[in-house]
């Protein structure tokens, strides 16, 4: 074998005695994996979740639904307050949301808001469709009605 040729192959075996070096090292350390859903992480304070509304903050300014950059927050009608003269609210499609936060940011109101709430698996899409129109509360926030099978989600 020429020089070059043992040269590349003294490479090639460093490479991987190498390689197997780092694989043996990782091996001995601790695991960062969760075994979820039975144990769940808490969230950071910076986490975006589930898009929330607040039905008796909403003035129906539409800032929220023009804010948003993929349309996914849109003005339906519903039932006129004091505060919201033009009976507007917005209804989000999770499924398509992005969660960028635009809408809470433009808010003057701070009636929709993002929480902390991750677990939003289904198998049907229309259930991502949120309506507002339920008025019931749960410690002062709005439950929301799915549409696919009119079940009530806190």
């Amino acid at each position: 074998m020429d020089p070059a040729g043992w040269c590349a192959l003294s490479i090639f075996l460093t490479s991987i005695v190498k390689g197997l070096g780092q694989t043996l090292a990782r091996m001995t350390e601790p695991k960062h994996t969760t075994n979820y859903p039975e144990e769940a992480r808490e969230m950071p304070e910076w986490h975006r979740g589930r898009v929330t509304l607040r039905p008796e903050l909403c003035i129906g300014c539409t800032q929220c639904s023009m804010a948003c950059p993929n349309a996914s927050c849109t003005m339906m009608p519903g039932p006129e307050a004091p505060q919201n003269k033009k009976g507007l609210y917005p209804q989000v499609n999770v499924g398509q949301c992005m969660y960028c936060g635009l809408c809470e940011e433009v808010c003057p109101t701070d009636a929709i808001y993002l929480d902390k709430e991750f677990r939003m698996v289904h198998t049907d899409r229309a259930y991502f469709d949120y309506d507002w129109m339920d008025q019931s509360t749960t410690e002062g926030e709005t439950r929301v009605r799915r549409h696919a099978h009119d079940k009530l989600a806190p």
